[in-house]
């Protein structure tokens, strides 16, 4: 009957990793509408409400999600999109938000939407512009020269670029070589285009029609995402962000975790970023990771999106707790669990100059009052109780610490009890000239066994050195108290003057200590215990169905994933 607990828990285990429940699922069913990981985000323009949310492209077919409430409630899109898609990529027209296109990360394909999401199209033509094993990563929407222009990330093709919608498409790979095809994200910095690659930063000047090499990035480094926030173009890599100043000089932000950054957004003030390691926001110089109900977040989060009407309010995928939002810049996060509805007359106020005066008046009255009064208890008060006091604290654990160098070392001829650990000092005046050392135990501590084999002295034998004994722990008072009292008289006629006594007293005491305390040193040493190999023990006792059932969920796994993307890292 046991064997049938174990196997039908076997099972449940299974069906859970095939079914790939992430843990959210269970706590957050009513608020989660899928059980895809969620790998791209975007809003619609002056709606911050309205939030379009893709997935990869399995375990559930449908791939695409739509919200009016802020990422309370959701919607599967699904009327003109093909099922099992990877959304990848998400961009709305800045100037019409009724317009947005969809990338497929996993087989190529682009689907157009002209009335907010209710129904698409899949724009004929593209998938053939792609290789083979292509597809679709990041798309990046811009306005230039009053025209928005569409741009698409693709796995081995470089980028292709749409200024009407997606209806024609230009490729735009002269350049780019081997990995530098792989595009991972592309931004506008003033005229010319930046493209994040995994051979690292490439840019395509605005006169030009072939990519160039962007120094200043270490070699090797994936770029995953461009930021461009006023006058800096940020830029995230797998070891952390970097920021440039004129597009051509580098240099890593300092504090900031060195960690895959996947996406980032501007909120004017602060910028928050979607890394392997939780969400950051920050600016300059300082970071701090950002918080869910207290606690600093961690998860891996794929995306993040925000618009400039309402910069405050940002959304982002991450792979274990579906969209999350913040009202607050970024600082703080909602879970969808407790995902409270949008006041999108809040959001659409003007925050940023509310918020940035908030921290200056603050930061501005601290540096004055500090910069007043510091100097002047910092000279009185520093070097007068710095001298004096720091070598009291030295000297207090240097005298803790003598007495432990200096064990007692109690004497056979004292009347004392011995209780300490020392040398047991028998003096032969006669037949010995160096004084036997006998070391005695701490009541209740485990007598050491002797290192090296000492010398026998037989019976009546002149001694001609020094000799010790092996160092043989005295009975305690309540094991043998019969040999405690016969030490007692050997003691105290040690010093008479009688010459016969001491050596019959020395020859009969060492044979008879010797092979007291031997036997007694055996059992106490030696705690013989059988070690127990749980492990062993368990896999003897597996029965082969294990491995049977370990082998079909891997195959399940393989062949439910056999069409789902790499992943985000990978696309």
């Amino acid at each position: 009957m046991s064997w049938r607990y174990i196997l039908a828990a076997l099972l449940l285990v299974v069906l859970m990793a095939v079914s790939g429940l992430p843990s959210w699922v269970w706590a957050q069913a009513s608020a989660v509408p899928t059980r895809n990981v969620a790998i791209s985000v975007a809003v619609a323009p002056g709606q911050p409400n309205v939030v379009l949310a893709g997935t990869l492209n399995a375990p559930e077919s449908v791939n695409v999600f739509r919200s009016t409430d802020g990422a309370v409630g959701w919607v599967g899109l699904t009327n003109g999109l093909r099922p099992n898609i990877s959304a990848a990529g998400i961009a709305f027209d800045p100037q019409n938000p009724n317009l947005i296109l969809i990338g497929d990360g996993g087989f190529g394909y682009m689907f157009r939407s002209q009335d907010g999401g209710t129904t698409w199209e899949e724009l004929a033509g593209f998938r053939e512009l792609l290789s083979e094993n292509s597809a679709v990563g990041e798309l990046y929407a811009a306005v230039q020269d009053g025209v928005t222009v569409f741009f698409a990330c693709t796995r081995f093709d470089g980028v292709l670029r749409s200024p009407n919608a997606g209806n024609i498409w230009q490729k735009l790979d002269a350049g780019l070589e081997g990995e530098a095809r792989r595009v991972r994200e592309v931004a506008l910095y003033g005229n010319d285009l930046y493209a994040g690659t995994h051979a690292g930063l490439y840019r395509l000047r605005a006169s030009a029609s072939v990519w160039e090499p962007v120094p200043g990035i270490p070699a090797g480094n994936i770029v995953f995402s461009l930021l461009t926030d006023g006058d800096t173009l940020y830029a995230g890599t797998g070891i952390g962000l970097f920021r440039s100043p004129d597009g051509n000089t580098w240099e890593q932000v300092p504090n900031f975790p060195s960690t895959i950054v996947y996406d980032m957004a501007s909120t004017g003030r602060l910028l928050v970023a979607a890394t392997e390691n939780g969400l950051w926001t920050g600016a300059g110089d300082s970071w701090q990771q950002a918080t869910i109900n207290g606690v600093p977040y961690g998860g891996v989060a794929y995306a993040i999106a925000n618009i400039p009407q309402a910069p405050r309010t940002l959304y982002a995928a991450t792979a274990t707790d579906w969209i999350l939002r913040s009202d607050d810049e970024g600082v703080t996060f909602y879970l969808p669990a407790n995902m409270p509805p949008l006041d999108v007359q809040a959001a659409l106020a003007t925050a940023t100059p509310t918020f940035t005066p908030s921290p200056t008046p603050t930061d501005t009255p601290t540096p004055t009052a500090t910069a007043t009064e510091t100097p002047t208890p910092t000279p009185t008060f520093t070097p007068s109780p710095t001298p004096t006091e720091t070598p009291l604290p030295t000297d207090t654990p240097t005298a803790t610490e003598a007495p432990l160098d200096v064990p007692p070392t109690p004497s056979i001829e004292s009347s004392a009890p011995l209780t300490g650990t020392g040398i047991l000092t028998i003096p032969v005046p006669l037949t010995a000239t160096a004084p036997i050392s006998i070391p005695l135990p701490l009541p209740g501590e485990s007598p050491a066994a002797p290192e090296s084999t000492p010398a026998q002295v037989a019976p009546g034998q002149a001694i001609t050195e020094g000799v010790t004994l092996p160092e043989v722990p005295l009975p305690t008072p309540t094991a043998a108290p019969q040999e405690a009292s016969t030490a007692s008289p050997t003691a105290t006629d040690t010093p008479s003057p009688v010459p016969t006594a001491t050596p019959t007293a020395t020859a009969t005491e060492t044979p008879t200590v010797t092979p007291t305390a031997t036997p007694t040193v055996t059992p106490t040493a030696t705690p013989t215990r059988v070690p127990i190999d749980v492990v062993a023990t368990i896999y003897a006792s597996l029965p082969p169905v294990f491995v049977g059932a370990g082998l079909l969920l891997a195959l399940v796994v393989l062949a439910a994933g056999f069409s789902i993307i790499r992943g985000p890292r990978d696309i």
